[in-house]
């Protein structure tokens, strides 16, 4: 007496199960899928834990990317609520930084410098000016997030604003598939990803007493060798359910950058006040 082969097509399964049955080893099968391992990469094969190869890659991108002009297309979300801006902008190796925001038609409407150590606001919607220190509070009042403008000049840059510490060591992330360079001093932590090729920043973190003070994203680089920058970034405050995305439109790597662009005079009869 033959057996015939025996078949393992859902088809025949199901031939020989009870409507019930199937539907019960369906719902275990989903489970089994959606509770499955995550996927996880190996380190690579050159994998070292020595933070100076890091904090080299940075130096390199650093210097390779002194300068940038640009547009960048943003969308601010404050929980449930929306808005979209445009800004012009302008950064440099000495951490300065010129924002020029634009309405939907392509008017200013108000511009922000940095000087490295004074900040400067011309509100054209209310004619004033305001001047005060470069601090992150008063940097938010145009970009809302808190964050240095020395920062935000690096970062905008595809370089790293790396803090001083005390320690410094190096994981590897495996979900993640990347370097994880932590850096830490009393009270404060900084974790900055890094891509295993290229040793690309993908991911920046800063803690303050344990607690997540932001974490921004970058992707989508573009250029060559050193000289690369992330044309998609994304900061997070998840405290504040704040979420800014932006997206370089266009850009210049090394203008030659005037003085006068990270300068800022109150127009004739514009009233000044405190930051």
């Amino acid at each position: 007496m033959s057996a015939e082969p025996m078949r393992t097509t859902v088809g025949a399964v199901a031939g020989a199960m009870t409507g019930r049955a199937l539907r019960g080893a369906l719902l275990m099968l989903a489970a089994a899928l959606l509770t499955g391992c995550p996927t996880t990469y190996p380190p690579p094969a050159d994998y070292s834990d020595d933070p100076a190869r890091l904090l080299a890659a940075v130096e390199r991108r650093a210097a390779a990317v002194q300068r940038l002009s640009g547009e960048l297309s943003i969308e601010v979300w404050q929980g449930d609520e929306r808005v979209r801006l445009t800004q012009l902008i302008a950064v440099d190796e000495k951490g300065r930084v010129r924002i020029d925001a634009l309405s939907p038609f392509g008017q200013p409407l108000s511009t922000l410098v940095s000087d490295g150590s004074r900040l400067m606001i011309y509100s054209l919607e209310d004619k004033t000016f305001r001047v005060g220190a470069a601090t992150p509070e008063n940097l938010a009042r145009l970009l809302p997030v808190a964050i240095e403008p020395e920062a935000l000049s690096a970062l905008l840059r595809g370089a790293v604003p790396i803090m001083a510490h005390e320690r410094a060591a190096v994981s590897w992330n495996a979900r993640g598939n990347a370097y994880r360079l932590e850096l830490e001093r009393p009270g404060r932590m900084q974790q900055v990803e890094f891509e295993p090729e290229a040793l690309r920043v993908v991911a920046l973190r800063m803690l303050d007493g344990g607690a997540l003070r932001y974490r921004v994203r970058f992707g989508d680089y573009s250029g060559a060798g050193d000289a690369v920058i992330p044309r998609r970034i994304r900061f997070e405050v998840p405290d504040e359910a704040l979420r800014i995305d932006m997206s370089v439109v266009d850009y210049t790597v090394n203008p030659d950058l005037p003085e006068a662009a990270f300068q800022l005079e109150a127009p004739r009869g514009v009233r000044v006040e405190a930051l």
